[in-house]
């Protein structure tokens, strides 16, 4: 099993240059993948990359 790389939401929303509203909104659209573990939200970073494909 491999573990996905991941992305805190600060650091997506650097990548992104966006706010966490539109963040969450693209993770409750289903374009984003993300994971809650622990209470922190992790976004995975194959899905970001994929919104710039």
């Amino acid at each position: 099993m491999s573990i996905p790389e991941t992305l805190t939401v600060p650091e997506a929303m650097a990548k992104l240059h966006c706010s966490k509203s539109f963040l969450y909104a693209l993770i409750r659209e289903g374009k984003l993948r993300s994971y809650s573990i622990g209470g922190k939200r992790l976004i995975d970073a194959e899905s970001l990359a994929r919104l710039f494909r």
